[in-house]
């Protein structure tokens, strides 16, 4: 006998597998969790055997419009449900136990039950148990494709122990599946009979499809398909078979304020339907079709974790149709309440309280029985999708913040001065006041940088959380306090949960001088050319702020005044200037503490533009051509002996005597000055002083050159900042 594989259980996702998986969504931009959506229809593809099939389309539209119009017939009736029924996750604690009391009541043992299932029995004719156990197969092989490869062993079938489709000849073969160390999965097949092995081909018109939930959820859409094609030399010539799963948890990101007592609130909502199509020749076509669509509300505590139940008001839709079948579509209503392990995901505790859909005495014990695991199956998946969630909102300031009176950064230090600072927590999308306990407040940038009292303290709307900080006697960069916060709307800390000082401003003084005396040259031809000397001094004021990629930067006017010292002989190149540019602190660091004191700026000053000038008594044309010839040794180019051109000067002097040290990176170009010697009981805070023999450093020989350059460092107001905090 040939025999077929077949995987005989259903399969949860647990967080962390399907939905992490990161394609573009479809879900409508304005996602509503009340609202019912349907899977995306699939594009138009060519007339191949992957096609969706014009009476598939047919159908699915009857049944759509037959769920439309549908009105439910009552509400609060009586059903049979079996007590034992509604705990199937009573003291389960792995994948495997939940799966393993689940499956038995999702699969096709109910199929032909009752009057209904009778007639579908006959439409499907001889093959109708095939139709089964191929329904058992595809929707564990669906829901199976979601987990990829991996490891687990779980003994499960779809079918209840005493069904004939199991061969009990056949041992069961253990199948790898995918597993983590904090969610693991379980499966495992076991050998059932197949004797239609050969008789169809298998295609997959879509691959499986997964989408991320819309923005602000998580969770996700996965749609799987597969169809079946009789062989054209086998007696199944001319029957297709379709069959599509959709699996779709999802729950909000951050909880939501809900009533005057501003509960934290969490939406979700969960999809799931399994559709199976046959067709054979003459023309003969079925359609059966699952649909559970569930709203679902979690409440949030104040310590920022769901508490125990979660309410759902679940639609379960019970449909087939046919070419000789009449049609059945019965849409039943379940509201209930279910808890779950915080850290499986793994449902406790499930319970319906009331369905609606049933007239009185109509609801049968397989109609209680499937609505019952369906319902629990919403209960599983949801709490996958939960328990995800509440990782998100726990994650710091993802849907909090915390808010300070006076704002952070706009009080200015004064030593030992006490300033109270009222604190709250706000939602960052809605701005709304969150109840919520203030913890572990600790001064920064380290502990005993002044003093904050207390250390926790809760806020209520119109009543804020208060801390006192004291200045210390010294300013430290980021003095001030930082404090994390828990509420029924999520998790803030630090850095977004900070308050300080305004930050310390600096201004950069920056003077320097230098003196070069002249060059006399006297040429082979008789004539004496005085060059080169001059006296220049430049003066620039920087304001300086801090960037977390450079550090201290900033720019500022640069004045210069370059004055000509020449001797006078027949001829002198004068150099000489006076203007404005721009001096670029372009990063750097400044360290107050004593142990260590630290200040390096990297400066750029900027270009100046003096002129070189040729003044010469000579205008004979022997004399023009001889001081031309003579300004070009000088590196002078003039077109007669009146000219002038950019050379020399400050600039000149100030980057030769140091263009070893010049750094060449980008954005952080310029010369790195360290050394500085600290200043105290000033608003100066440090300077240093460079003496240069520019003459030598620049490799001019024996030319006198000499520089000084003076850089302060001071304190500066900060631009805003209080005094003290308002009133």
């Amino acid at each position: 006998m040939r025999t077929r594989a077949g995987v005989l259980l259903v399969i949860f996702v647990i967080a962390g597998c399907g939905s992490e998986k990161h394609l573009p969504s479809s879900n409508p931009p304005e996602y509503d969790p009340k609202k019912v959506y349907t899977a995306p229809a699939a594009p138009s593809q060519p007339a191949t055997l992957s096609t969706i099939p014009t009476e598939l389309e047919s159908l699915l539209a009857k049944l759509d419009s037959l769920e439309a119009s549908q009105k439910q017939k009552g509400e609060g009736k009586k059903v049979p449900f079996d007590p034992n029924s509604l705990q199937l996750f009573k003291g389960v604690t792995t994948p495997c136990e939940a799966l393993s009391r689940l499956a038995p009541g999702l699969g096709s043992a109910q199929l032909f039950e009752g009057a209904d299932g009778a007639a579908l029995k006959k439409a499907l004719g001889p093959e109708a148990d095939g139709f089964a156990r191929r329904m058992d197969e595809q929707l564990v092989e669906g829901l199976k494709h979601s987990l990829g490869p991996g490891a687990a062993d779980c003994p499960i079938s779809v079918r209840p122990p005493e069904s004939s489709f199991i061969d009990r000849s056949q041992s069961p073969r253990v199948v790898l599946t995918h597993a983590t160390p904090t969610a693991p999965f379980l499966i495992a097949q076991a050998t059932i009979p197949d004797t239609s092995r050969d008789d169809y081909e298998v295609v997959n018109p879509r691959p499986m499809r997964i989408q991320d939930a819309p923005a602000g959820w998580v969770g996700y859409t996965e749609t799987d398909t597969m169809t079946r094609i009789g062989r054209e030399d086998r007696p199944t010539k001319g029957i297709r078979e379709d069959y599509e799963m959709v699996t779709a948890p999802k729950a909000k990101r951050c909880p939501r304020l809900e009533g005057p007592d501003l509960k934290g609130m969490v939406d979700g909502t969960f999809e799931w339907s399994f559709r199976m199509f046959r067709a054979t020749p003459g023309p003969q076509s079925v359609l059966y079709r699952q649909k559970v669509q569930v709203t679902l509300k979690g409440e949030v505590g104040d310590d920022a974790q769901l508490k125990k139940i979660v309410k759902f008001d679940a639609t379960v839709m019970l449909q087939r149709i046919g070419s000789e079948l009449s049609y059945y579509s019965q849409t039943l209503g379940a509201q209930g309440e279910f808890s779950f392990d915080q850290a499986t995901g793994i449902p406790q505790e499930f319970k319906i309280i009331t369905v609606s859909g049933f007239s009185e005495g109509e609801a049968q014990a397989k109609d209680a029985r499937l609505i019952g695991t369906l319902t629990a199956l919403t209960a599983y998946y949801s709490g996958q999708a939960y328990v995800k969630a509440q990782r998100e909102w726990n994650q710091p300031n993802t849907c909090v913040e915390i808010t300070f009176t006076p704002p952070t950064k706009t009080k200015k230090f004064v030593p030992r001065e006490s300033t109270s600072v009222k604190t709250e927590l706000r939602t960052k999308k809605e701005q709304a006041i969150v109840p919520a306990q203030f913890k572990e407040a600790k001064e920064r940038p380290r502990e005993r940088n002044g003093t904050v009292s207390p250390r926790e303290d809760k806020s209520e709307p119109g009543r804020p959380a208060t801390f006192t900080y004291q200045a210390p006697a010294t300013k430290v960069q980021h003095s001030g306090f930082w404090v994390s916060a828990k509420s029924r709307a999520g998790v803030a800390e630090a850095k977004e949960g900070e308050w300080e000082l305004a930050p310390s401003a600096y201004v950069l003084e920056f003077k320097s001088r230098i003196i070069q005396d002249p060059v006399d040259v006297l040429s082979s031809w008789g004539l004496t050319v005085s060059a080169n000397g001059f006296d220049a001094q430049v003066e620039a004021r920087v304001p300086l702020q801090h960037t977390d990629d450079r550090g201290w930067v900033g720019q500022g006017v640069m004045q210069y005044v370059t004055r000509t010292a020449t001797h006078p002989t027949l001829c002198e190149i004068r150099i000489q200037g006076t203007g404005t540019t721009t001096f670029h602190v372009n990063g750097g660091s400044i360290s107050l503490d004593p142990e260590p004191f630290a200040v390096k700026l990297i400066i750029l000053p900027g270009q100046t533009e003096e002129t070189a000038e040729v003044h010469c008594e000579s205008t004979t044309a022997r004399g023009s051509e001889k001081i031309r010839e003579l300004l070009a040794t000088q590196g002078v180019q003039g077109t007669n002996a009146h000219s002038s051109t950019k050379s020399g000067g400050w600039r000149a002097a100030f980057n030769l005597s140091r263009f070893s040290s010049f750094i060449w990176t980008p954005g952080k170009q310029g010369y790195e000055i360290g050394g500085w010697t600290q200043a105290l009981n000033s608003d100066v805070v440090a300077k240093k002083t460079m003496r240069v023999d520019c003459g030598r450093s620049a490799g001019l020989g024996t030319t006198p050159c000499r520089e000084e350059t003076t850089l302060i460092l001071r304190l500066a107001d900060e631009p805003g900042a209080m005094a003290s905090p308002p009133r």
